[in-house]
């Protein structure tokens, strides 16, 4: 009975071991998934993307003016969201 509860033991151990790694590892990949987004989100190629898609839309709309405030609005948002972050 002591070899199998020693081994049983050690089983749970080995699982525990097992899963607090891996939880780890997930929140590295998170930490680093949100890191990267903010990165990605404060590059002006991405702002100025984004605008120039709104610049688009409201050039291409039936109501051009409020399209381009919601673009603006959409563009200043986005700026102020990375600076804050």
């Amino acid at each position: 009975m002591n070899i199998f509860l020693k081994s049983n033991i050690q089983d749970i151990a080995q699982k525990e071991h097992a899963y607090f790694s891996q939880k780890h590892h997930a929140d590295v990949a998170l930490t680093q998934a949100k890191r990267q987004c903010k990165l990605l989100m404060g590059k002006p190629e991405v702002l100025l993307g984004i605008s120039a898609l709104g610049a688009y839309k409201g050039a291409v709309d039936a109501k051009p003016k409020a399209k381009r405030n919601q673009a603006m609005m959409a563009l200043g948002r986005t700026a102020l969201m990375s600076l804050f972050q």
